[in-house]
């Protein structure tokens, strides 16, 4: 048996790029695949093989629309920094008087 890989060609400060996955989304596809066949074969149990493979099949679809969505909308680390932009707080809750400290009062 050969070893056999698929390699990603990569130039010089270019990301990395396989069918329109940028960087790290590649990643996240691969995860949400083996979860939509993980879930299909749970559903096998239940659902005839064939229905619960056209379904897996389906979310690993909608899967790779999704994340490939984000791959070209937000580029190769974009989506971490939305993230990170909208877990931020609008406002910060103060809750000590700053008014009784010595630099206020004036003395």
């Amino acid at each position: 048996m050969c070893n056999s890989h698929i390699p990603i060609r990569k130039g010089l400060q270019k990301e990395a790029s396989y069918w329109g996955l940028k960087a790290k989304y590649i990643y996240y596809f691969v995860y949400l695949s083996i979860a939509a066949i993980v879930h299909g074969l749970v559903l096998s149990l239940f659902l005839p093989a064939f229905l619960a493979m056209l379904i897996s099949a389906a979310l690993m679809g909608i899967a790779f629309l999704i994340i490939l969505f984000y791959s070209r909308t937000y580029g190769a680390n974009g989506f971490i920094k939305k993230m990170a932009d909208t877990s931020k707080p609008s406002t910060i809750k103060l809750t000590h008087n700053f008014k009784s400290l010595l630099l206020w009062q004036g003395k």
